[in-house]
């Protein structure tokens, strides 16, 4: 069987995209953009039943039906961290989900002005610049969980949850398949080294496909945009195709095949 007929299997969260890498790696063969191609669409096309499956998972309803009896009940953000579930929920909503375990970092991160250079959120926006956004949308030191509270900002939370899990699915199906998806949304907005680099996801994402190292991070900010400069123009992952192939080319690298994929 051909890794993009392995595609086709059923699994128990509709098709099977751990397939292209498990006969991949499992025949000897490359794992390139054929198959990342076929894996990539195939999540695409299928989202709408993917959400629908996540939502109606046991474990997403209990999650959501807990996170509407807090915030319902909620007069602070203590009232909404404190609960181990509502936390997640909420951080979960944000890209956050793999920090909910860490109370004071949360605290403090999402209580401090994003206005203010020497801020939490500002001082590891290098490491994860999802808190910065988090702290800007919300600015819960300034206006408390006021947008929080509201029935759109209830619906919103659950709305991207259930979509992060979804993406975590994927994730866990084949590795990075889920930031692929989300990297092509987002893509167009991304049309700098400036604007890569200060936006979690496409740091991430571009400087995986590009072969960056993590140790990038410790560089100059002018560095950084050097090294993604000499590499690729950010300019053109407004072209739809364009980001489709930087996206390919971070699924590739991310799970050790060979590329073929250029910038």
């Amino acid at each position: 069987m051909n890794i993009a007929s392995g595609l086709l299997r059923s699994s128990s969260q509709g098709f099977d995209y751990s397939a292209v890498f498990s006969a991949a790696s499992g025949s000897g063969g490359s794992f390139g953009p054929a198959s990342v191609g076929v894996a990539l669409k195939q999540a695409e096309r299928d989202e709408a039943r993917q959400l629908e499956m996540t939502r109606k998972s046991p474990d997403v309803a209990r999650d959501v039906a807990r996170y509407r009896k807090v915030i319902s009940n909620a007069k602070t953000l203590d009232d909404v961290l404190k609960d181990p579930i509502s936390r997640k929920v909420l951080l979960g909503a944000n890209g956050l989900g793999d920090q909910s375990e860490y109370l004071g970092l949360v605290k403090k991160a999402l209580l401090s002005d994003p206005t203010k250079a020497d801020s939490v959120a500002n001082k590891i926006k290098g490491v994860n610049g999802r808190w910065l956004d988090m702290v800007t949308k919300y600015n819960f030191a300034q206006f408390g969980i006021s947008k929080l509270v509201t029935t759109e900002g209830t619906e919103e939370i659950i709305s991207n949850y259930i979509e992060e899990k979804r993406l975590d699915m994927l994730d866990n199906q084949l590795p990075g398949l889920g930031s692929a998806v989300l990297f092509k949304r987002v893509a167009a907005t991304l049309d700098s080294p400036i604007k890569i680099l200060g936006n979690a996801l496409g740091r991430e994402v571009v400087t995986t496909a590009l072969g960056l190292p993590k140790q990038l991070a410790v560089q100059s900010l002018e560095a950084q945009q050097q090294a993604i400069r000499q590499r690729m123009d950010a300019s053109k992952l407004k072209e739809p195709a364009f980001a489709d192939k930087i996206a390919q080319r971070y699924l590739i690298q991310l799970n050790g095949g060979t590329s073929g994929v250029t910038a």
